[in-house]
């Protein structure tokens, strides 16, 4: 069984969408004393914040944002600070986008699910797509966990109208988000065998479903949680961060 790499990406993310919860008074400083912290300049770490900052009075959520600036610090070495800012811009139009998405059909625009929307824009998901998922997840939580692992599956070649149709009708068969969470897994196993994207996406699309890690194609029960992606309950591997790479 391959390893389970392409769900990293979409973990930080997820991860950092955790500090919100986390009180005031708790969380560390702000991101401009965080990243001096780490030895970045104070002009940079002050644009970082500029760009927070309004993300923050947009409504729009601002962890993501904090997570990928100091992703893209840490990697100094080889990505110049420009790109970073740069990505960060990106993410942030994106987050708008995705927020907006969302309300113009009345849809819940909290937080995790507008993360997950601007990831699934990202990976070019349409707007119709993205509300669909939305719609058909049993609550916000789990339309968030759905948009980030459609925009996963995509990530990894599977044609956006398909990685959008196998979370929604998993979602209108009943079956919940630790289900959801296996699928990239299962299309690495899918390809592992030989299989192409454009098959399964065709499966997909012809009312298909995936089913747990190793099991293909075809199932319409629970899967299961031997392929849990790193960074998510049941695995023993650490979290990386989102797509958007600086």
């Amino acid at each position: 069984m391959m390893p389970r790499l392409h769900m990293l990406p979409m973990l930080g993310l997820l991860s950092a969408l955790a500090l919100a919860v986390v009180p005031a008074a708790a969380q560390e400083p702000g991101i401009a004393a965080q990243l001096v912290a780490r030895g970045a300049p104070p002009d940079f770490a002050d644009r970082v914040a500029r760009i927070v900052a309004s993300a923050r009075a947009q409504a729009l959520p601002t962890e993501p944002l904090e997570f990928k600036a100091q992703e893209g610090w840490a990697k100094r070495s080889r990505v110049p600070p420009e790109r970073v800012l740069a990505v960060l811009q990106q993410l942030v139009g994106r987050l708008e986008q995705g927020r907006d998405a969302l309300r113009d059909a009345g849809l819940d625009a909290s937080g995790p699910v507008v993360v997950g929307a601007a990831e699934a824009l990202g990976r070019s998901l349409t707007p119709e797509q993205i509300r669909d998922v939305v719609r058909s997840a049993p609550n916000p939580a789990a339309a968030g966990t759905g948009l980030t692992v459609a925009a996963s599956l995509a990530a990894q070649g599977l044609p956006a109208a398909a990685a959008a149709r196998a979370v929604s009708d998993a979602y209108r068969t009943g079956r919940g988000p630790e289900d959801v969470l296996e699928f990239p897994s299962t299309v690495a196993d899918a390809t592992a065998r030989g299989e192409r994207m454009v098959d399964i996406g065709q499966r997909i699309m012809q009312g298909g479903m995936l089913g747990a890690p190793g099991g293909g194609m075809g199932g319409t029960g629970s899967g299961g949680h031997g392929g849990r992606p790193p960074g998510m309950p049941g695995s023993k591997q650490g979290t990386k961060t989102q797509s958007n790479k600086p």
